[in-house]
C-alpha cells in the first residue's frame, strides 16, 4: 500500500539527488572529481604520520615522505578506473534518467529502504530503478568484501609503519572489522525491505488499479 505524503527533501536532500543523478549519468567524470578531492584532503593525515615518524628511528623524513606520496598518487590513480567501474557495475545500464527531479530521486532512496510505496507516482517509478541497482551495490556480500579490502591496505600500511619505528595507526586495520559487524546486520534488513518495496511496486504495476 501507498504510504502518507512525507516532508519534501531540504537543500541537502536535493544536493544528494542531483549528485546520483550526476554519477549514475556521468561514472568517468565523477570519479574523476571525486579522486581530486580525496587528493585534496590527503595531505592532511600525511603531515600528521610523517609528524609522528620524525620522532622515531628509522629512515629519514624525506625518504618516508617519497614513499607515501607515491604510494598515494599510485592508489589516487588507480581509484578513479575503480570508482567508474564501480559505478556502471552498480548502475547496470539502467541509471536513473538524466532529468530526473533530484528531490524525487533522493526521496526515492530513503523511500526503497522503508519497504512501503510512495504516494506520488514517479518517486515510486525512481525507486524502482534504485532497488535494482541496490542489489548490487548494497548486497552484504559487497560490503563484506570491501571491509575485507580496507583490512588488508590498514594492513599493509600498519606493517610499513611498525618497520619505521611508529606505531600511530595500530587501530587502523579493527575500524573496519567493527563497522562490519555493527553495519551487516542492518544491511541485511535495508535488502529485505528494499526487496519488499520492489515486490510491492511490481504487483501494484501489474493490478488492474494500480496505485502508483
Amino acid at each position: 500500500m501507498a504510504s502518507k505524503s512525507r516532508r519534501k527533501p531540504g537543500l541537502f536532500g536535493t544536493l544528494m539527488g542531483r549528485l546520483t543523478v550526476y554519477a549514475q549519468n556521468n561514472p568517468w567524470q565523477y570519479a574523476v572529481r571525486l579522486t581530486l578531492i580525496a587528493a585534496a584532503l590527503g595531505p592532511t593525515p600525511l603531515l600528521l604520520v610523517l609528524a609522528d615518524l620524525a620522532r622515531g628511528p628509522g629512515p629519514g623524513v624525506p625518504v618516508l615522505f617519497a614513499g607515501i606520496v607515491v604510494g598515494l598518487a599510485l592508489g589516487l590513480v588507480l581509484l578513479v578506473p575503480l570508482l567508474a567501474w564501480m559505478l556502471r557495475r552498480m548502475v547496470k545500464g539502467n541509471p536513473v534518467p538524466p532529468d530526473s527531479d533530484p528531490a524525487r530521486v533522493w526521496a526515492a532512496h530513503w523511500q526503497i529502504m522503508k519497504g512501503t510505496l510512495h504516494e506520488d507516482p514517479e518517486t515510486n517509478r525512481l525507486g524502482r530503478i534504485l532497488a535494482d541497482q541496490s542489489d548490487t551495490s548494497r548486497s552484504p556480500k559487497f560490503f563484506a568484501a570491501l571491509c575485507g579490502i580496507l583490512v588488508l591496505l590498514n594492513g599493509g600500511n600498519l606493517a610499513l609503519q611498525y618497520a619505521a619505528g611508529s606505531s600511530t595507526a595500530a587501530w587502523l586495520p579493527v575500524v573496519p572489522l567493527l563497522f562490519l559487524v555493527a553495519a551487516f546486520p542492518l544491511i541485511r534488513r535495508r535488502q529485505r525491505r528494499v526487496r519488499e518495496f520492489r515486490d510491492l511496486y511490481d504487483r501494484t504495476a501489474s493490478s488492474p488499479h494500480p496505485l502508483g
